[in-house]
């Protein structure tokens, strides 16, 4: 398994613009996530973000965009479901319970000491 960090400060070169991308609380994020509203275990949705791409450290300031581009939840649903989930009938996002989404996001960051997943930095 790889070790997956936070704090990690990345510019982008043409226009300096930076992102500090924090991987490890991303990726517990997502874990949660899909023990949450994918009904997996923690176990399993260890394994399944341990097998996706998204344990992978991003390359570049628009590695770390791409990954930022969509919701956490989006993510999540993907390493569960796959790709297309939304097709089965799956919600491709939370506005339908955002509420409930936002304050149990709070608590999942706090209650595990997580960093938030990204932060864009201003210049």
């Amino acid at each position: 398994m790889k070790k997956l960090k936070d704090d990690l400060l990345y510019t982008d070169e043409k226009t300096g613009e930076q992102v500090v991308f924090n991987h490890y609380s991303f990726c517990e994020l997502i874990k949660w996530i899909i023990v949450r509203y994918a009904s997996k275990t923690y176990k399993d949705a260890n394994e399944l973000v341990n097998k996706s791409v998204l344990v992978n450290e991003p390359e570049s300031y628009l590695s770390v965009t791409l990954i930022t581009h969509e919701l956490e939840y989006h993510w999540a649903m993907i390493v569960a479901h796959g790709d297309m989930y939304w097709q089965r009938g799956i919600p491709s996002d939370f506005k339908k319970f955002s509420d409930e989404y936002s304050e149990w996001e709070k608590e999942i960051i706090k209650s595990y000491n997580l960093k938030e997943p990204y932060i864009y930095l201003d210049n």
